[in-house]
C-alpha cells in the first residue's frame, strides 16, 4: 500500500489505496489512481492522481491535483493546480491554476488564479484573475 523512498523524502501510495487515518509526511506524497483518504494530508508536496477522493483537508506547500478528483479544501503556501473536472469547496494559494469542467465554491490567492475553459466557480478573490477559453 505504502513505498517510502527516505533519501529522496517520497512517499507513494498505490493504486486503490484506502487511507483511513490522518496523513503526515515530510516530503512528497504521489498518489496513484482511485486513492481514497478518509482525513487530512499534510505535506510538503502532494501529487493526486485520478480519481482520488479526500475526505479532509489538504494542506501542503504545492499541489498537483489529477482530473475527477473530489476534494474538501486545499492550503497551500505556493500553488495549486487542478486538473479537469475536479470538485471541491474552498482552495487557498499564492498562484491557483484550474482546468475545465472543475466545479469548486470558493477560491482565495494571494496573486493570480488562471481559469482554463468553462468551470463553476463560486467565490473569487485574487490580486489578478486571468480567464481563458480552451481550443482542445
Amino acid at each position: 500500500m505504502f513505498k517510502i523512498d527516505r533519501s529522496r523524502k517520497v512517499l507513494v501510495i498505490r493504486r486503490d489505496a484506502v487511507v483511513v487515518r490522518h496523513l503526515r509526511f515530510d516530503g512528497r506524497v504521489v498518489a496513484g489512481m482511485f486513492t481514497n483518504f478518509w482525513g487530512n494530508i499534510e505535506a510538503d508536496e502532494v501529487y493526486l492522481a485520478k480519481g482520488c477522493t479526500v475526505g479532509g483537508d489538504i494542506i501542503c506547500r504545492r499541489a498537483v491535483i489529477g482530473a475527477y478528483t473530489r476534494f474538501r479544501s486545499i492550503i497551500a503556501q505556493e500553488y495549486v493546480f487542478i486538473q479537469d473536472k475536479c470538485v471541491g469547496y474552498f482552495v487557498k494559494a499564492k498562484n491557483v491554476r484550474i482546468a475545465s469542467g472543475s466545479v469548486i465554491g470558493v477560491v482565495e490567492a494571494d496573486e493570480s488564479i488562471l481559469v482554463d475553459g468553462a468551470s463553476k466557480l463560486g467565490k473569487l478573490n485574487a490580486r489578478r484573475i486571468i480567464a481563458t477559453e480552451s481550443k482542445i
